[in-house]
């Protein structure tokens, strides 16, 4: 699992460029990586949210799952965003969307048990 921790402010460029380094780490794994966004430190969510989140899950380099789990982002953005009960769903990329550290941890073990 690889896991990103918005702290304090931070702005979209912040976000993208620890992604692009991050993925260079993936090259020298050999198994399947799930994404996790937390938020809950974050001081805000930066404006064009929507925009830049339904980039999360995409499948950018053959380890990283299609998919994430997004940690403490408002229902509104979650909305805007097009999520329904918290899941985003757009061709093969899935976004789920939690409160907590342990919901994050039930999905990722029910995950975990299913077929890649």
């Amino acid at each position: 699992m690889i896991r990103y921790r918005a702290m304090g402010q931070w702005n979209w460029n912040d976000f993208h460029r620890t992604v692009r380094v991050s993925t260079f780490h993936l090259d020298n794994l050999d198994h399947p990586v799930e994404t996790v966004l937390d938020l809950r430190q974050s001081a805000r969510t930066p404006a064009g949210a929507v925009g830049h989140l339904r980039s999360l899950g995409k499948k950018d380099h053959a380890n990283r799952l299609p998919r994430a789990i997004v940690i403490g982002l408002d229902a509104e953005t979650q909305r805007a965003l097009g999520a329904v009960d918290g899941v985003y769903r757009a061709n093969e990329q899935l976004i789920r969307f939690v409160d907590s550290e342990e919901e994050a941890q039930a999905i990722l073990a029910e995950w975990m048990g299913e077929k890649d």
